[in-house]
Formats: structure tokens, C-alpha cells, sequence
């Protein structure tokens, strides 16, 4: 991650001059297990040690992902310092084991270029020799080209539902920096105070896959087999308390989810699958 930082400035001193999307290529990689401490680290943030005994939480492919995907948008004409991060979609296989090598596999999934904007859909697939696409992840970015442009609706989500709060948490002060130093997002916006003031939020704020893996483990994380959200409004640093809700009455085994704050603010949206 420290590659793909330098990387984003050299691009920007250097645009790229190419906007042949056609040519992106599928990225592959073999990662060795990741180091017990490492894992009990991430678990620990994430308030589930106790939840993964012999297996990694199926969120953890942000720590080995992200410099997959930014291989990927290299080889797109667009400016990495514009990208918004607006969903995550998780599909879950199979468990992850804790003491073999990965094998992962990202390419791009759709590209589709508006009017001042183009969005991005990335996916990575992680699994082992045997079986290939255990855990699938599929981040739904898009690009700012003018500074004019909304990046979407945020006022999704309030659909009528008996919503059952299935647990709270709060993130502190330092919580973007311990997440970056076991991901790798070391975006100034997410732990320094400086960056977080200049930016159009005024604030640090917690990185998506952050506010993602942290909601995930407030449900019944263990019956998930799909869940798809989207981000409406970033997660400041520090928050308030915050609570994970999920709709009480199932639909085909589906149910809805969201992350409400005290104030009634949604930071994020969606539905899971259980099994």
C-alpha cells in the first residue's frame, strides 16, 4: 500500500495518457497466511475475537485487496485521488482458512461513464488450490471527473420496516489509524486531524471497509451467506454511539440492514442473505 501512495503522486504528476479501458487485465496473486498476530489484531478491532477460531473473517480481504484492486485502476485513465468508495457487495462460499496460502483473483466487473462521473465495479475472489472463490467481494466505486457532479441519493433506506437493533458501537478518536496500520488505507483522511479539517467533510472519518466489517459482525454473522450495502454518509471520527439495525421479519431469507446514529443520520444501507 505504501507502493500504491507513491504510485497516486506520481500519477499525478504524470496523468496517464491512455483511455483504452478494454485493455484492463485480471490481477492474480498467491498471499501467504496471514501471521496469527496480524489476524487476532484485526479480530480484535473489529470486536470479534471470539467469533473466528479456525477460520478469517470473510471482511478481512480488505487487508490483502486493496492493493489488488488499486492494480487494477492503475490501468485506468481516471485520477485515483477521485474515487469514492459507494458499496460493498460480499458473497460467502466457504470459510477461510487461517493457516494456508490465499489465492486471489480481481478484475474489473462493469465500467460505466456518465455525464460527470464514471462508476466502477471491482471484484475480487479469494479461496485456496482447492477451492478457488471461497469468499467473493465486489467494491462499487465511482470516479469524480468535474467537481460539479453528486455523487448519488442519501436519503435511501428509510423504507417502513419493525427494525430490531442487533448491537451499538462507537468508533474513537484513533480508530482510522489502528485500522490503517492493519489494512494498509493509510489515507491521511482517515487518521490525521490536519487532512480530515481540509477535506469537504472537516473531519477524519472511519475508512468503508471499516464501518462495513464492524456492522457485519453485529449480526448473526455466521448465517450470512450474501450482503450487499451502500455507504449514504461517512462514519466521523469520533462518533457517537451507533446502532445496527436489521428488519425483524425476513423476506425469501432476506432481511434488511442499516447503520443508524443517534440522531437518526443513516451512514449505511442494505440487505443480507442468511442461509
Amino acid at each position: 500500500m505504501i507502493g500504491v501512495v507513491c504510485r497516486i503522486g506520481v500519477r499525478l504528476i504524470f496523468p496517464a495518457t491512455t483511455n483504452q479501458l478494454r485493455d484492463v487485465q485480471p490481477v492474480h496473486k498467491t498471499i501467504p497466511a496471514p501471521p496469527k498476530q496480524l489476524v487476532n489484531a484485526y479480530l480484535s478491532w473489529c470486536n470479534a475475537s471470539d467469533h473466528y477460531q479456525d477460520c478469517l473473517p470473510p471482511h478481512m480481504v480488505s487487508q490483502w485487496g486493496l492493493p489488488l484492486i488499486a492494480e487494477l485502476l492503475f490501468q485506468t485513465p481516471y485520477a485515483l485521488t477521485r474515487v469514492l468508495n459507494q458499496g460493498v457487495t460480499l458473497d460467502i462460499h466457504g470459510e477461510l482458512p487461517r493457516d494456508q496460502p490465499l489465492l486471489c483473483h480481481a478484475f474489473v466487473n462493469s465500467i460505466a461513464d456518465e455525464a460527470h462521473r464514471t462508476r466502477i465495479s471491482v471484484t475480487v475472489q479469494t479461496g485456496t488450490a482447492q477451492v478457488p472463490n471461497l469468499v467473493e467481494v465486489t467494491l462499487h466505486m465511482v470516479f469524480i471527473n468535474t467537481r460539479t457532479s453528486k455523487t448519488g441519493s442519501r436519503d435511501s433506506g428509510t423504507e417502513a420496516h419493525d427494525w430490531t437493533v442487533r448491537g451499538i458501537w462507537r468508533a474513537s478518536e484513533h480508530d482510522g489509524l489502528l485500522f490503517s496500520l492493519i489494512t494498509g488505507d493509510f489515507n491521511p483522511i482517515h487518521w490525521s486531524t490536519l487532512a480530515g479539517k481540509l477535506s469537504a467533510l472537516h473531519n477524519k472519518i472511519l475508512q468503508g471497509f471499516g464501518t462495513f466489517a464492524r456492522t457485519f459482525e453485529q449480526l448473526d454473522s455466521k448465517r450470512v451467506a450474501r450482503i450487499e450495502v451502500r455507504f449514504l454518509r461517512p462514519v466521523p471520527l469520533p462518533s457517537a454511539p451507533l446502532y445496527v439495525e436489521q428488519s425483524a421479519t425476513p423476506v425469501d431469507k432476506t432481511v434488511q440492514v442499516r447503520l443508524r446514529g443517534a440522531d437518526h443520520t443513516l451512514h449505511l444501507v442494505g440487505n443480507a442473505t442468511l442461509r
